[in-house]
């Protein structure tokens, strides 16, 4: 235990704290001229600048274009540049894309012609590396490019100096393979383009902006952008505030997924002449969200700072590299910026949360570690039982607050008034069925747990059914709750990003540490009394919210709810009379139905929640657990729908207030405690997203250990070991289990997420389905056995896997109802098949 302790704290103290948004200087060039269309990238930590075109004599002394082919690298930010090598020939206007430990550098060429060249650049032994790789289907240059996934996308551009029209050719390659070939996908609606830049936001690519040739040879600026979807194809989106033909690509892109343009040449300044004194191009920066199809100005380039175009950009150290450029025609600049940019849920301007608030929010991380440790030192002899069910001597009411706080945590606290914001409460029927759920589990399944004296659920499948059945419950359910894990710490690291200046990725390590910390010290015992002071700091702060939203809105309760009924935020989309089954539906019938088995699946084969079944002293207590959470849950998603609509009503009633790039996800809420609520209030708050965060997380952890340990690790690896040596073992298991969610929560917040509580949803349905059929033919049944049970699972889980990669128009609200349906009707089929054997026990 000291050590996991100790190694826990370690990485604790030892993380860092970024800034968000800053703009700083790299050692500038050494050629202290500066190159534009250069090729940039990275090689094995290096930043590299490749080859570029400038102008040794000012142009408008004369001076003539050059091209060349210097290969310059810098291992550090405050490091000095080396020249590394050189091209097989000078070029320029290129593209280039870091892969691994190297760089694949693609078109581009020189005053007499373009090429199709395609070469990989690599270091081995401190030496240069240089590969042929099979070229561009022609030569090209001036083009945009951009990387999504295995997959880079080269857009538009020219095919020689003298070019009399700019492409919209569209070409693709596998990165996965770079020996490949190159793929002809749809080209770009419109006219071609020339110097347009891309950018990549989830699975789409963007292409924006860029410059048609017209006979004359002149130039007509575009203002014009498009998205493109594997498997869908081009559509048109909103036009831009301004052209940026030639801005910094590919374009940076923000944890929320946003697209930021720095500077371009927005047309203003043609037919000016070069000269000393030109004021350059556009210095503003725009913003452009996927989602909403709104764009921005998001602030502007520093005066200190160079606006430069024609240039590159690439992602090193965690920041985003503009790499020299042209400054003004014919004037290049050797200047070198690194860009870390606004995290999607940055509040804009100097949101810090304060001393005050931190005091706070950090009393309160230190108490639930003190509750931890508190329990670890009372249970310092404790056993695996106690670790896991802690002595069945827990109250009712702290258990039954414990579920409640398990079952919605961050999910709901930021995902469900973002839902409800973005809009309306229709969802909230669904949240009625916990009326349905809780006397079915509390009649038809508790018996089943308590008769058995379980400690993981996945025990009854072996004594219902057969080992294999068992395998299966447990692995489905660790792999669900480690992506669990993700989600629920991926929403309050938006928090705590939205209110200081730490970034995403460093506040999912904060809370995961921290979490983890107290789950490993005080086992079920801690989770479970923490979860009950979470519940109450998780109602008490959705509520203060609440509140505040609707005294602060112009004309109070009244106008809040006239907002609600007139902007339809309340009930007024929900179909009472029809069945969609698409993303989207509004059918009260399909919202009632999916909600239903989402919430019967995890109450009825989830071991963070059967756990507490089996934590009380008998059954009735077990009961009265069930109906605490159940009149709990009724009351708190109407707070946290009502919450939402709330804080809707006061931005409609306040416009000006409202940052565009928080009414589309889930930071609206943070952006909203910020913003509105005083100092010390908001540190409270933030702490009730920590409460709802951390209950979930905790009980995942110790139920997948619990998990691991009884069904896995006594009964298959290690049988027949001392109690200390599986205490040992669940302890490890924790850490392990939480490492492993901390990863997923990094993935989700470097990835597009829309919705947390949307995705959720879907997830029960891919992961746990089918496990709730197998559950139920368990309960309800007595003919049917273990093989059947089995395969039935594997074709409930296999049908809603096909569905969902498919792309069939059916929401991922009924996966769970899709899952758990074909599971429980395909192992009554198979049971004749498969016939019980006459000894098994029923």
């Amino acid at each position: 235990m000291p050590s996991i302790l100790t190694f826990l704290l370690a990485v604790l103290l030892g993380l860092p704290f970024l800034a968000a948004h800053e703009i700083e200087r790299l050692p500038a060039l050494p050629d202290g001229v500066g190159v534009a269309g250069a090729y940039v990238g990275e090689i094995n930590g290096e930043l590299i600048v490749a080859g570029g075109a400038n102008f040794p004599v000012p142009l408008w002394e004369g001076g003539e274009k050059r091209w060349h082919d210097t290969i310059y690298a810098l291992n550090q930010p405050d490091g000095e540049w080396r020249v590394l090598g050189r091209l097989k020939r000078p070029t320029a206007y290129g593209g280039a894309v870091s892969l691994g430990d190297g760089m694949l550098c693609f078109g581009g060429g020189d005053a007499d012609r373009y090429f199709d060249h395609v070469t990989w650049l690599s270091l081995r032994e401190g030496e240069l590396i240089s590969k042929s790789y099979p070229p561009l289907p022609h030569a090209l240059a001036n083009f945009a490019w951009v990387k999504c996934g295995s997959y880079l996308h080269v857009l538009g551009g020219t095919r020689d100096p003298q070019a009399k029209e700019a492409l919209n050719t569209h070409w693709v390659k596998n990165l996965d393979d770079p020996t490949s070939g190159w793929m002809q996908a749809a080209s770009i609606p419109g006219p071609g383009r020339l110097l347009p830049i891309a950018g990549a936001s989830g699975d789409a690519i963007f292409v924006f902006s860029g410059a048609s040739l017209n006979p004359d040879g002149s130039r007509t600026y575009l203002k014009t952008g498009y998205r493109y979807d594997p498997g869908k194809g081009w559509s048109e989106l909103p036009e831009m505030p301004r052209a940026a033909l030639g801005a910094p690509t590919p374009l940076v892109t923000l944890g929320g997924g946003q697209l930021l343009i720095v500077g371009g040449d927005d047309g203003s300044q043609v037919g000016t002449k070069p000269t000393p004194d030109h004021p350059g191009f556009a210095r503003d920066f725009l913003l452009f969200d996927p989602k909403t199809g709104e764009w921005q100005v998001d602030g502007e380039m520093p005066a200190e700072f160079e606006a430069p175009v024609t240039t590159s950009t690439s992602s090193w150290r965690g920041a985003w590299v503009l790499a020299s450029g042209e400054a003004s025609p014919g004037r290049r600049t050797p200047q070198m910026i690194l860009l870390t940019p606004t995290d999607q849920a940055t509040i804009k301007g100097e949101s810090k949360l304060g001393w005050l608030n931190w005091t706070v929010l950090a009393t309160y991380l230190l108490m639930m570690v003190a509750v931890g440790w508190w329990f670890m030192k009372r249970n310092a002899a404790a056993s695996t039982d106690a670790y896991f069910r802690g002595g069945q001597k827990i109250p009712s009411w702290v258990v039954g607050m414990s579920i409640f706080a398990t079952s919605l945590s961050s999910l709901t606290f930021m995902g469900i008034p973002a839902r409800s914001f973005q809009t309306d409460c229709s969802w909230y029927l669904g949240q009625l069925t916990i009326l349905l759920v809780v006397p079915v589990v509390a009649a038809m399944y508790l018996p089943f747990f308590r008769k058995l004296n379980v400690t993981t659920a996945y025990e009854f499948l072996e004594h219902r059914f057969n080992l294999a059945c068992r395998l299966f419950g447990c692995f489905a359910f660790i792999l669900f709750h480690l992506g669990r894990i993700g989600i629920v710490l991926y929403l309050p690291a938006i928090a705590l990003a939205s209110v200081s200046d730490i970034a995403v990725d460093q506040a999912i390590l904060w809370i995961g540490v921290l979490c983890i910390i107290y789950t490993v010290m005080g086992g079920i015992t801690a989770v479970v009394w923490t979860d009950a002071i979470q519940a109450l700091v998780l109602m008490g702060g959705a509520l203060l919210c609440l509140g505040i939203a609707v005294f602060q809105a112009e004309g109070g309760i009244s106008q809040v709810w006239e907002v609600a009924t007139t902007q339809n935020k309340l009930f007024q989309s929900v179909e009472w009379g029809g069945f969609s089954i698409a993303e989207g539906t509004g059918s009260a019938a399909v919202l009632l139905i999916a909600f239903f088995f989402n919430s019967l699946v995890p109450y009825t084969s989830g071991q963070d929640l059967v756990q507490r079944y089996v934590t009380t002293p008998n059954i009735a207590e077990a009961k009265k657990s069930l109906k605490i959470t159940m009149w709990m849950s009724v009351f708190g998603s109407a707070v946290f729908f009502a919450l939402g609509v709330a804080v809707f009503a006061f931005y409609q009633t306040q416009p000006e207030a409202l940052d565009p790039r928080f009414a589309k996800n889930d930071s609206i809420l943070p952006f909203f405690i910020l913003q509105q609520l005083p100092t010390g209030i908001s540190g409270l708050v933030i702490a009730a997203i920590f409460a709802a965060s951390q209950s979930t997380i905790s009980s995942s952890l110790n139920s997948i250990s619990s998990t691991w340990i009884t069904d896995i690790d006594a009964r298959l690896l290690r049988p027949d070991q001392t109690d200390k040596v599986y205490l040992k073992g669940a302890q490890i298991v924790v850490l392990v289990a939480g490492i492993l969610g901390v990863g997923a929560a990094l993935w989700m917040a470097n990835s597009n997420v829309d919705s947390a509580f949307k995705v959720f949803n879907t997830f029960v349905g891919l992961a746990a389905g089918s496990l709730g059929g197998v559950f139920a033919l368990g309960v309800f049944t007595k003919k049917v056995s273990g093989q059947a049970a089995f395969v039935g699972a594997l074709i409930g889980f296999v049908s809603v896997l096909l569905i969902h990669f498919s792309e069939l128009p059916v929401t991922g609200l009924l996966y769970a109802a899709i899952g758990f349906g074909i599971c429980f009707i395909s192992g009554l089929i198979l049971a004749p098949v498969f016939p019980t054997p006459t000894n098994k026990n029923s």
